[in-house]
């Protein structure tokens, strides 16, 4: 038996390493958990299309949307002091619509 846990503990490890760890994110966020009024959105990686940044509640309604100007990596959206605390949702969009990436955060005030 313990020879088969062994076996099964190389197999999952192999796999993990095999597999080259996490994708690198395509943005990420800042402050997070938020606690200020604006949140900044950076651009990790370059992106030969526009994006589009919209940040949404748990319900899917848009609060605000924007699009990162040509040569920036960085955007913030502003009065998130006007959100109550929760969980939102930052959805990255191709110029046709597609979702590319999304990502949650908090707001803790």
């Amino acid at each position: 038996m313990r020879k088969i846990a062994v076996i099964l503990f190389l197999m999952i490890f192999s796999l993990s390493v095999m597999g080259g760890g996490e994708d690198k994110k395509l943005f990420s966020l800042f402050p997070v958990p938020l606690k200020t009024a604006v949140l900044r959105v950076k651009l990790n990686v370059g992106y030969a299309e526009p994006l589009t940044i919209e940040l949404r509640n748990l319900i899917g309604r848009k609060l605000q949307g924007k699009t990162f100007p040509v040569g920036s990596d960085e955007i913030a959206f502003n009065d998130m002091d006007t959100y109550p605390n929760g969980l939102y949702v930052i959805i990255a969009k191709d110029a046709f619509g597609k979702i590319v990436e999304s990502t949650k955060f908090i707001i803790d005030k």
